[in-house]
């Protein structure tokens, strides 16, 4: 059975928007290749458990729009969640590090508190230098 068909007979939330028959998904620097249960970031493939790599279609295939914990469990592990079950903070936190440890400009997953989380590749802020820090923290004697 292929995994977009999974999805939509999991959940009829965030999975169920995959183009039918689609084999591929492109997002920003990645490749989704759903048939292959593979993803290349920038060409280069990344090492995905299949909850993260389930968690990614789901995500992505509500692009830029905020996914409540709940809609992702449905997705990705199918049922309700329990309460007190974190393993969608904990699958989002992973998938998160090995995102952008692969496309370090790019942040993919963001975080809103109270709400849920939303899959949009945008660049990552300039991080302010020690030295710019130091000065402007530092008063005149």
């Amino acid at each position: 059975m292929r995994l977009d068909e999974r999805l939509r007979r999991r959940t009829p939330g965030p999975a169920a928007i995959l183009p039918h028959g689609a084999e591929q998904l492109y997002v920003g620097e990645l490749e989704i290749r759903l048939l292959d249960g593979l993803v290349l970031a920038s060409g280069a493939a990344l090492m995905l458990s299949v909850r993260e790599f389930e968690l990614l279609v789901a995500m992505t295939a509500r692009l830029g729009k905020i996914l409540t914990r709940e809609e992702l469990y449905g997705a990705v592990w199918g049922g309700a969640l329990r309460a007190g079950d974190r393993s969608v903070d904990v699958y989002v936190s992973k998938l998160r590090g090995k995102l952008e440890a692969a496309v370090p400009d790019r942040r993919f997953i963001h975080t809103h508190p109270g709400f849920g989380y939303r899959f949009q590749p945008e660049p990552t802020l300039p991080s302010t230098t020690a030295a710019g820090a130091a000065t402007a923290v530092s008063h005149p004697r």
